[in-house]
């Protein structure tokens, strides 16, 4: 009777896996879908004939240069990530939560995932940036005690030091041991200069060394995303 009490429980341990990556994968699926179609409207020119309506970004372009409205939405239109290719994406909102985004990461290691990786995570300010590297941390976990997956996690600016995106994808090979003696800990506060900071992590790459980042804390953690997303573009501009 306790058995099968135990593959009971291991068969719905299993069920609730596999549909938490099914919602993971209908959101990011739902998600590719509106922006496609929000692209599509937007790059859409009707004919300019004459007697016939010009395409609606010609007619922003008719209004005069102090016009609130002619600016607003077109600039917000413009800064909208193009979907990756096979890869999945997530703007980073108030109300996401960081489990959710946990789960849209572990559904891209699923072997029958229809979208797999990369997975990006765009996020604007501390508090977004900080719930972004919580999802992610939560999926390293998952990845690497279910299915022995280690996971990167390289964050990059976007239009400003502000914005960030987070893209996760799995490593081919076994990452240094964040443990190891060589390994220097770097504490992060909230008045960490960043700059500084990349730039130490960025002179310790270049020597083959491993830097690891311990921040607690929504403003310590975004110091810290900047930091690392300065310090690549630092080793960047060395190649």
């Amino acid at each position: 009777m306790a058995e099968h009490l135990r593959a009971a429980d291991a068969d719905t341990a299993a069920l609730q896996a596999r549909l938490d990556a099914l919602e993971s994968e209908t959101h990011s699926l739902r998600e590719v879908l509106t922006e496609r179609l929000k692209r599509d409207a937007l790059d859409e020119a009707l004919p300019t004939g004459r007697g016939q309506r010009r395409s609606r970004d010609a007619d922003k372009r008719q209004k005069p240069r102090g016009s609130r409205g002619s600016r607003g939405s077109f600039e917000r239109r413009s800064r909208s990530p193009e979907p990756p290719s096979g890869g999945r994406f997530r703007w980073v909102r108030g109300d996401d939560d960081a489990k959710s985004l946990a789960r849209l990461v572990v559904g891209a290691a699923m072997p029958d995932a229809v979208v797999g990786f990369p997975v990006d995570l765009h996020a604007k300010y501390e508090a977004n940036v900080n719930t972004a590297l919580k999802g992610v941390a939560i999926a390293a976990r998952r990845c690497l005690e279910d299915r022995d997956l280690h996971l990167a996690c390289a964050p990059r600016f976007r239009d400003n030091r502000n914005e960030l995106t987070a893209s996760v994808y799995p490593l081919l090979e076994r990452p240094p041991d964040p443990d190891a003696p060589d390994v220097e800990v770097l504490t992060v506060a909230r008045a960490t200069d960043y700059r500084v900071l990349a730039g130490a992590v960025a002179k310790r790459a270049r020597d083959g060394q491993t830097s690891r980042l311990r921040a607690i804390g929504a403003a310590a953690v975004f110091t810290a995303a900047r930091a690392v997303a300065t310090a690549r573009e630092y080793l960047a501009d060395d190649a």
